[in-house]
């Protein structure tokens, strides 16, 4: 368990206000100053006192306060099991007075009857002000450790907060959940043409490797893994409307399938191709299902693909089905969306076989922690996210 804490006898600190250069650098004395106070021994021996951990800062930068309050317990989570510093922002341009406005406390676990502890300063950056966030933000980071920038909502590489906060991350993690898979294209082509350019990832990728390790399992035997060069047809589904274009996930898993079986896009008369290494032609189809209360928009819904050497008689046929929204609610830590996954594979001649998994909790946290926990340099997300930007630029749509 976390919870906001400060030491024995201390009293929550206060948020603190200033605006302009002279008042930023105020701020930013105060809140060093919060932090010093945070980790002085209590002045009742016989009290607990608290331990100051930290292997990275955590900066995440939101477009509204209420995005950011909703999302502090997700950093909460994750510092429980990543000691850093986290510096959580509000960046509104348009809205309020041109103030800076800030707080710290600790977050402190539970473990072996000790309080270990991470730091999260908050900050609401309001007007003009929002011109100097990028500084702030970055004169709080602890030096010579590394720094993972959280960019919630729209991005935009020639935002100069932006860019300021990416040249001192050695990652930035997006999520296009929040924002669109065109924005994370957008930014990792930025970030191939800059030099010592963060690496950057999606929490979508993320939430799709249970979808690449069940489709992987279908060529996992000798007999079948030949198949894999010999793909002829996929059908991807997702959770939208008719006529919607690809979502993130279902973009991001054709990107690794491509890349992962070295296929070729190209056009003919406008429209989009995919071809296999020895030249055929794979038919792609994206298709529609029914989008439950809670579900996220364009979640990947379902997936299936045929293999052989002739397409009207397939040697291969895998499915993985997920049934929405089945996810228990009556238990602690499960959501709607813990859906079970329903995974076959039929081959020719033989008995199909099938296989029910339950998915775990959808938990923001979960997928955060994991993705921090991963080395910072993915060249599979790297390569398909180039292939998946061929993919949304040509638009491809529910039929």
């Amino acid at each position: 368990m976390s919870a906001p804490t400060t030491p024995a006898g201390g009293a929550p600190p206060a948020g603190t206000s200033d605006a302009g250069t002279g008042g930023a650098a105020r701020l930013i004395a105060k809140l060093e100053q919060e932090l010093r106070d945070l980790w002085k021994p209590p002045e009742d021996p016989a009290a607990t006192p608290l331990t100051r951990v930290c292997t990275m800062n955590i900066g995440v930068v939101a477009p509204s306060r209420e995005l950011l309050e909703r999302y502090t317990p997700v950093i909460d989570e994750v510092t429980a099991s990543i000691p850093a510093r986290a510096i959580l922002a509000s960046i509104e341009p348009d809205g309020g007075a041109d103030e800076i406005t800030g707080s710290a406390t600790a977050v402190c676990s539970l473990s072996g009857g000790k309080n270990i502890c991470s730091e999260r300063i908050t900050l609401a950056v309001h007007g003009n002000a929002s011109a100097r966030a990028a500084s702030a933000i970055e004169a709080l980071l602890v030096p010579e450790i590394p720094t993972a920038l959280v960019w919630l909502g729209r991005v935009h590489t020639d935002d100069p907060v932006f860019e300021d906060l990416a040249g001192e991350a050695h990652r930035v993690v997006l999520d296009s959940e929040y924002t669109s898979i065109s924005s994370v294209i957008h930014v990792a082509a930025w970030a191939r043409g800059q030099r010592n350019a963060p690496e950057i990832v999606d929490l979508a990728w993320t939430r799709i490797a249970v979808w690449q390790e069940m489709l992987a399992r279908f060529f996992d035997d000798l007999e079948t893994r030949p198949l894999a060069s010999k793909v002829t047809r996929l059908v991807l589904k997702q959770a939208c409307d008719p006529g919607a274009g690809i979502g993130p996930e279902g973009a991001l898993m054709l990107g690794w399938i491509g890349t992962r079986l070295g296929w070729k896009t190209s056009r003919l008369a406008g429209a989009l191709r995919l071809k296999r290494a020895d030249g055929q032609a794979v038919t792609i189809e994206l298709a529609s299902v029914p989008r439950p209360a809670g579900v996220a928009p364009h979640t990947l819904a379902g997936f299936m693909l045929e293999a052989g050497d002739d397409p009207k008689a397939p040697l291969l046929r895998g499915s993985i089905e997920r049934e929405l929204a089945s996810g228990l609610t009556d238990q602690e830590d499960t959501t709607r969306d813990a859906d079970v996954i329903v995974w076959r594979c039929a081959k020719a001649d033989r008995a199909e076989i099938e296989q029910r998994i339950r998915l775990g909790a959808n938990k923001a946290a979960k997928w955060l922690e994991r993705t921090l926990h991963r080395p910072a340099r993915d060249v599979a997300f790297a390569e398909s996210i180039a292939f998946a930007e061929h993919i949304v630029e040509d638009g491809l749509t529910v039929s």
